[in-house]
């Protein structure tokens, strides 16, 4: 933590005059004056120095188009249309497509029950099953 001269004046009262003081506080002031000044014209430099930037990408290159200020959000307009129309699409493939197995019908239901009833009913499976083999 940093201190404050004027705090620090303020505590020592057999030092400085009023007068002296008063001097101080003026130069304080000043300096904090100026160094809000310099800070000020450093931010008004930088953002002029960013809209230039920004005005000659727009520009660009001689043959290359110019670019809107928006352009950014509607190429990203763009971009999002054709990732959602491809998810979209996709979505429409794979419903129809031959990787969707089909319900199986009554009768292969019945030949399934069919076939797993035999193989219990068969000593011979159901101790190769039990003993985990």
């Amino acid at each position: 933590m940093g201190f404050h001269p004027l705090m620090l004046l303020s505590n020592i009262k057999t030092l400085c005059s009023q007068e002296t003081r008063l001097k101080i506080a003026a130069a304080v002031q000043s300096t904090w004056d100026r160094r809000r000044f310099n800070q000020r014209m450093i931010a008004r430099c930088y953002h002029e120095w960013l809209n230039l930037l920004a005005e000659a990408s727009r520009k660009g290159l001689g043959g290359e188009e110019e670019l809107q200020w928006d352009s950014y959000e509607i190429i990203n307009e763009q971009l999002g249309k054709e990732f959602r129309e491809s998810m979209e699409s996709r979505k429409e493939k794979c419903a129809s497509g031959p990787g969707r197995r089909t319900p199986k019908t009554l009768e292969q239901r019945k030949k399934i029950l069919e076939a797993i009833a035999a193989k219990w009913a068969d000593p011979v499976s159901f101790l190769l099953h039990r003993l985990g083999l």
